[in-house]
């Protein structure tokens, strides 16, 4: 049979710098809650990030509609003694320590995703060039 052959995808070592590179910026920025970190691995996997960097945002608000996992109102309390020392505090109302957890993993694997996203359609691009130009010599 002389159908299409499927693709085989190599990542290179480049590819995989790259895609290393985006993920750890993105992960950076959501364990510190820095958001230029977050920008910058988004700037750098566009255009596939202009996809999930908003679809991982969707699914958090999602997850925030499980009860209890983010709470609207956030209070809190404390003592301190003469120089300035905290004695005691309490808060209330903080977020989940899963939902927490969750909402970095999930932005971190969509800007990776989007990194990954964009290594395959490059290769399908030069492949499919590569293609077209050899049956153009023929």
């Amino acid at each position: 049979m002389h159908g299409r052959r499927s693709p085989m995808f190599r990542v290179t070592r480049g590819a995989s710098f790259y895609i290393a590179t985006v993920t750890v910026c993105a992960m950076l920025g959501f364990i510190v809650g820095a958001p230029w970190p977050i920008l910058l691995a988004a700037a750098i996997s566009l255009p596939a990030s202009l996809v999930t960097l908003p679809a991982s945002y969707v699914l958090v608000g999602l997850l925030a509609m499980v009860p209890g996992a983010n709470p609207s109102i956030s209070t809190g309390s404390g003592s301190v003694d003469a120089s300035g020392n905290v004695i005691s505090s309490v808060t209330t109302g903080l977020p989940a320590a899963w939902f927490t957890i969750t909402t970095a993993v999930l932005g971190t694997l969509a800007l990776a995703l989007g990194a990954v996203v964009n290594v395959v359609f490059l290769q399908v691009l030069t492949a499919h060039r590569r293609h077209r130009a050899a049956v153009a010599r023929r």
